[in-house]
């Protein structure tokens, strides 16, 4: 008995030993470590309202120029093409100075018994005589009914009648005569010789004088009181008419004409705007207005069709896509 008991005390003192000896810690799986969380709800996503987006005045233009064909060939837009103007010399004759030559060019081919000569002029030689006849130094002057009615016969090619009747026969033939002397400052006996009997040379003053006075004051140089006679006002005319043609056909002689360099048209330019910018579209049709140009404006929709003509602000008010375009000549 004592024995048994010996070995049970020896039993419990082994177990109590072993619990003295070092404690062993195992790892812990993480699920254990981790605190477990309560799932929530995922937050809710705002989706924000549509909002039309704000488009901008369009800044879009387009400028473009160039230079005009001479042949006014050029189309800037459907309706304005650059129309070049011809620079106009200014004619070597005056008025009167050319009626007095088609005048006497076919006068000098009527043949009348007091010819000097049997010489018919061309009508270079008669105009190379009163080549110097210009506005300035032989001017055109007021022509009366009868004055005009003696130029319109006198150069009519289909009808020789007047012309016959003035240089075919007697010098004076009134009214014709008077109303051939008061417009060109000679008279027809002057005229026939200085241009057809004197036609191919020139001359620095009339042949052939007879003298420049009317009828009127002819007669009262053998009335009773020939120291008083006074000429009437259309032959006092006349006498001022007389000194320019005489004047005329000296300076043609020592001052011949010259024509002048040819320059026969002015040099044009064209500007264009094209686009949808309608503050630079006014901005520039003001611009272009006030240095004179000649304009117009085109509008076109989407199919191409359009509209063009005056260009006018007041049409720049709608949103639309335009053409302004505009040309100026120096």
């Amino acid at each position: 008995m004592k024995k048994v008991n010996q070995k049970i005390i020896f039993a419990a003192v082994a177990i109590l030993l072993s619990a003295c000896s070092k404690t062993e810690f195992a790892d812990v799986s993480p699920s254990i470590q981790t605190k477990t969380e309560i799932p929530q709800d995922p937050t809710p996503i705002s989706i924000p309202t549509p909002v039309t987006p704000v488009v901008p005045p369009s800044t879009a233009f387009k400028l473009s120029n160039g230079v005009c064909n001479q042949d006014s060939s050029t189309n800037v837009l459907s309706c304005l093409k650059c129309q070049v103007p011809q620079i106009l010399q200014p004619p070597q004759l005056s008025v009167k100075a050319q009626a007095l030559a088609d005048s006497m060019f076919l006068a000098c081919q009527i043949p009348n018994k007091s010819d000097l000569t049997q010489f018919r002029p061309t009508k270079e030689m008669i105009i190379n005589k009163i080549n110097r006849g210009s506005v300035a130094l032989y001017p055109e002057t007021p022509r009366t009914a009868q004055m005009a009615l003696v130029i319109a016969g006198l150069t009519n090619v289909n009808d020789s009648s007047l012309r016959q009747k003035m240089f075919g026969g007697l010098w004076y033939q009134p009214p014709y005569s008077d109303a051939f002397e008061t417009y060109f400052g000679l008279t027809v006996q002057e005229a026939k010789s200085t241009f057809c009997w004197d036609g191919n040379v020139q001359t620095p003053q009339i042949t052939g004088v007879s003298g420049l006075y009317s009828k009127q004051y002819i007669e009262c140089q053998y009335g009773i009181d020939p120291f008083n006679c006074k000429e009437i006002p259309s032959y006092v005319a006349a006498i001022a008419y007389r000194n320019q043609f005489q004047n005329v056909l000296s300076v043609s002689i020592s001052q011949p004409y010259l024509a002048p360099i040819p320059d026969p048209q002015k040099k044009c330019s064209w500007d264009k705007f094209e686009g949808d910018n309608l503050i630079e579209a006014k901005k520039i049709l003001k611009k272009w207005k006030s240095e004179g140009r000649k304009l117009a404006m085109e509008f076109k929709n989407a199919s191409g069709a359009g509209q063009c003509g005056l260009a006018d602000e007041a049409n720049l008010n709608a949103p639309t896509t335009v053409s302004i375009a505009g040309y100026v000549c120096h």
